[in-house]
């Protein structure tokens, strides 16, 4: 269930006195061109203030103690547990998630790891990376970083010779993709979040 913090909902109710609401709803949207595969920890939202009545048809309404908050599909399955607040510096409402708030006090895995990516599951892809992946495409100036692991998806980035190289999708899949699953079949999805456009030393 979705927490409202107590400065969000003195925010709410201080617009709900200057009348710029009436009768307010709290809209939570994945932002726009946040539809790609990203890690939970860079999903950003858009959150807004709207009139009850504004509720679109595709959309799920919940009772937060008196605020109602409306929803997607999309948004009601990934903000479980999650916690809007007002940030009186940025001037908006934020959410922070459960996984967010774990991984932002969790240790990294490594000195080489995904800083507050923790736990079994994460050492075994870590270990991966480095004893088997790494070495192997070392020799073209490359290397597989993991950003994040949520659930029974890995996201990874690529860099040095392997950041915009034309053979990069090979590599993801018949190597990354290949040694990961045989170690660790937890995993069932690798997903790659280099900015491959931006490779400034590809190996091909």
């Amino acid at each position: 269930m979705i927490q409202l913090t107590d400065n969000a909902r003195a925010k709410i109710q201080s617009l709900v006195d200057a009348e710029v609401v009436r009768d307010p709803a709290l809209r939570i949207a994945l932002a726009r061109g946040a539809d790609a595969p990203r890690s939970p920890l860079d999903r950003p939202y858009e959150i807004t203030l709207v009139e009850r009545e504004d509720k679109e048809r595709t959309e799920i309404a919940i009772n937060l103690e008196g605020i109602r908050v409306l929803l997607n599909l999309d948004t009601s399955n990934l903000l479980g547990g999650a916690t809007v607040d007002w940030d009186g510096q940025d001037g908006g409402f934020r959410v922070e998630t459960p996984e967010a708030r774990r991984r932002a006090e969790a240790p990294a895995v490594s000195a080489s790891g995904a800083a507050g990516v923790s736990g079994p599951l994460a050492e075994r892809v870590q270990r991966v990376l480095e004893e088997l992946i790494n070495p192997r495409i070392a020799s073209h100036g490359g290397a597989v970083e993991m950003v994040d692991l949520a659930d029974d998806t890995l996201y990874v980035r690529m860099s040095g010779g392997c950041q915009g190289c034309a053979a990069s999708a090979a590599t993801l899949r018949q190597g990354v993709e290949r040694m990961v699953r045989e170690e660790v079949p937890e995993i069932r999805e690798i997903v790659d979040l280099t900015d491959h456009t931006s490779g400034a030393n590809p190996y091909y």
